[in-house]
């Protein structure tokens, strides 16, 4: 008795789970793992990540299959991020995956954390290395008033993703962003931080500016929201 190809299998099935730009409510949670945060980065933009859940187990030939496959949906991967990606789900959601690890670590607040890096693995492939964005999908982060809304604003986002649309500098962007919830508050933090002091956006601090910190980070987390509910406090925070 012939057997079904899996792999050509789980292929259709994701293929038809991205033809629409949309998020999901469902927080699906990935072992963490080297290339994790590039992902959540590159994949949850477009679509929930059920399906990687569902093809757990098929071989590395299969998800670069797959991979290939998305560049007709607007993926686009630089070699090496693909390599990254690739890398991780061959070893952590392909067919031998090591033993889950222990969580992580509850922050300190002590640790130096890169935002920029955390920046490239995560935000880049909407809003772009130079926070340009991209028209009419997703906002530009280089000088938008959203970044110092309230010293907590960009966290809740980052942290509850956005639903809606919304106007910057006098242009239409109606992307949705997911939630990030799955860095930590140091993580979040840090890429707050990166991107208040990038492309410009130092110049614009309000005079009342204060730092995020971790503190900060973790009541945002601790207070629960909709994608749809951050969509309507920005309505009363920016100013269009």
């Amino acid at each position: 008795m012939r057997r079904p190809i899996r792999g050509t299998i789980r292929l259709a099935a994701t293929l038809s789970v991205c033809l629409p730009l949309q998020v999901s409510a469902a927080n699906i949670e990935l072992p963490d793992g080297q290339g994790r945060d590039l992902v959540y980065g590159n994949c949850r933009t477009c679509h929930d990540l059920q399906y990687l859940k569902e093809s757990a187990g098929i071989s590395s030939r299969a998800w670069g299959d797959i991979l290939d496959s998305m560049r007709q949906y607007g993926l686009r991967l630089e070699p090496d991020v693909r390599g990254s990606i690739l890398e991780y789900l061959t070893t952590y959601l392909g067919p031998n995956p090591p033993p889950a690890t222990a969580a992580k670590p509850a922050d300190t607040g002590l640790a130096v954390l890169d935002g920029k890096a955390l920046f490239g693995d995560n935000c880049v492939a909407c809003h772009q290395e130079e926070g340009q964005g991209v028209a009419g999908q997703f906002p530009p982060l280089a000088g938008n008033p959203d970044i110092f809304a309230s010293t907590e604003f960009p966290a809740i986002v980052a942290l509850h993703g956005l639903q809606g649309p919304i106007s910057v500098g006098g242009k239409e962007y109606n992307g949705e962003m997911p939630p990030f919830d799955h860095l930590s508050d140091a993580e979040i933090a840090a890429v707050v931080g990166y991107i208040r002091s990038s492309w410009g956006n130092d110049k614009n601090r309000p005079k009342d500016f204060r730092s995020i910190n971790t503190d900060d980070v973790k009541v945002a987390r601790e207070n629960t929201m909709t994608p749809e509910a951050v969509h309507a406090l920005r309505a009363g925070l920016v100013k269009q």
